[in-house]
């Protein structure tokens, strides 16, 4: 499991682990169980995470999951880091504390300050239950370092550079991003206990195929509602790849008990994000429930590749060359807009989290692709047309490589199941149109986030009249499991 929390002191305080304790056990679901302390005059630096190493007499590491950090041949600073899986926090004896994130941007890191005092985690809810609301995230390839008398410098050292369209034939092009894939799976051990979010499209059966051939255990999990596109796909394409599936129903009580939960996981009431996120979050539940440690996502290559409909639009309206670009701006945010909220949501279950489509060397290769070749506007399929011969290479079946996939508030139902529920549990909303309730859901999820006192919604409060019933046994759950505050 993957996790950081930390803080450094840079005066005398006696609060110092009181504070610490706090942040740890708001995400204790990351299992941060490193515990680091290293002081400088009057300074103290406090750390709890997944797993740590002395690099040098003078550089301890704390990071956020079991994969080693690599260094550059030329030097060990950590400045010149050539690759890291995740975040990590080093506390430098002479400097104070640095803190890093790798350019795939699949974990998350936050910080914020207040008088005497610089705080970071994984998740915002972790410095929220420190009375922190005003945070800053690190952006992928970024890192920071605040030293023992207080000044903050921030430095970048890897980007996502605008790549150059390959040379290479479409076969040695396929073959490359063969490679690549299949070395991403290198990092599941073949013991390693592994749940496919899976809908049944290209993106999830592919990542299905791979994980099965490297883990010895991987089963799938779909989460959707009874009639949706999901609900027939997920079980026919589940058939044909030999694996099982395990099902999660979405239904109007499951969803309204569910929907604190996940907006207290993925730290947003975003309408868009709360339908995205609840099927994950389920679905990553139902895993855990069942035995696996990580949880395999298909998030990824409709950026690479071109997979949605406004890809076709910028094709045939303004040409391959802006398409390219679109692609690399929308690859370039998709930690903010996609897995930043997917990893929290995973991660709630307390199970790891994996993007193997967000590698590196995968992305490089992927945005190195002639966008002809991504794109066939006039062809079946129009998208992502070399990543389907792709899938088709690796293994899965020509009738799920090719068949066409919907976006997951949309197949998965959940979009339409959460309006459903909304309905049912407000006061009044039984009695007006689906159209009028449907402008009123985020007004409703910002009304349920304040009642659980998010911190970033408070403003927001509607007075819409919810059944509270489901708000007030999370908040009573949050209470029993903790010893600090909600947040």
């Amino acid at each position: 499991m993957a996790g950081i929390a930390g803080l450094l002191i840079t005066s005398k305080r006696n609060d110092a682990d009181s504070l610490l304790k706090k942040m740890s056990e708001t995400i204790r679901h990351r299992k941060c169980e490193s515990f680091h302390t290293m002081t400088h005059n009057n300074a103290r630096c406090l750390i709890v995470g997944s797993r740590s190493f002395q690099n040098t007499e003078d550089e301890l590491f704390i990071i956020d999951r079991n994969e080693d950090i690599a260094f550059s041949e030329e030097s060990d600073d950590v400045t010149s880091i050539s690759a890291i899986f995740g975040v990590a926090a080093v506390i430098v004896d002479n400097r104070g504390v640095s803190l890093l994130r790798s350019l795939d941007g699949t974990r998350a890191l936050y910080y914020g300050t207040t008088e005497n005092l610089f705080a970071f985690a994984s998740e915002r809810k972790s410095l929220w239950n420190i009375d922190i609301t005003s945070l800053q995230v690190l952006e992928p390839g970024q890192g920071i370092t605040h030293s023992w008398d207080g000044n903050l410098v921030s430095e970048r050292f890897a980007s996502l550079d605008k790549p150059t369209k390959t040379e290479a034939s479409r076969e040695e092009t396929l073959d490359v991003l063969r490679k690549a894939l299949l070395d991403s799976f290198q990092r599941l051990g073949r013991d390693t206990a592994c749940g496919v979010l899976f809908s049944g499209g290209v993106d999830s059966s592919l990542v299905a195929v791979l994980a099965a051939r490297q883990c010895e255990n991987t089963i799938l999990v779909t989460t959707r509602s009874k009639g949706a596109h999901d609900d027939t796909a997920a079980t026919e394409a589940a058939t044909r790849l030999g694996l099982p599936l395990h099902t999660v129903e979405l239904n109007s009580e499951i969803i309204w008990e569910t929907l604190p939960e996940v907006i207290y996981s993925i730290e947003t009431s975003r309408q868009m994000d709360v339908e995205i996120a609840l099927p994950f979050y389920l679905a990553s539940k139902k895993a855990a429930e069942e035995g696996c440690t990580t949880v395999v996502s298909g998030q990824g290559p409709d950026e690479l590749f071109a997979g949605y409909a406004k890809h076709v639009k910028t094709y045939t309206e303004k040409g391959p060359d802006s398409l390219a670009e679109q692609l690399w701006k929308e690859v370039s945010i998709t930690h903010e807009t996609n897995i930043e909220r997917d990893d929290r949501a995973i991660a709630a279950h307390g199970v790891e989290s994996f993007f193997p489509y967000l590698d590196q060397l995968f992305v490089h290769n992927s945005l190195s692709v002639p966008v002809e070749w991504k794109m066939s506007p006039d062809g079946t399929p129009q998208r992502k047309v070399i990543f389907r011969e792709l899938a088709q290479l690796l293994g899965v079946p020509v009738e799920i490589a090719l068949a066409p996939k919907s976006a997951t508030q949309y197949s998965s139902g959940s979009s339409k199941a959460i309006l459903e529920s909304v309905i049912e549990h407000v006061d009044g909303f039984s009695y007006l149109s689906k159209k009028k309730v449907a402008r009123k859901v985020q007004d409703v999820l910002d009304e349920i986030a304040c009642e659980i006192q998010m911190p970033n919604v408070q403003d927001k409060k509607r007075g819409i009249l919810i059944d509270l019933g489901s708000v007030r046994m999370f908040l009573k759950r949050r209470e029993s499991s903790s010893s600090g505050n909600t947040w």
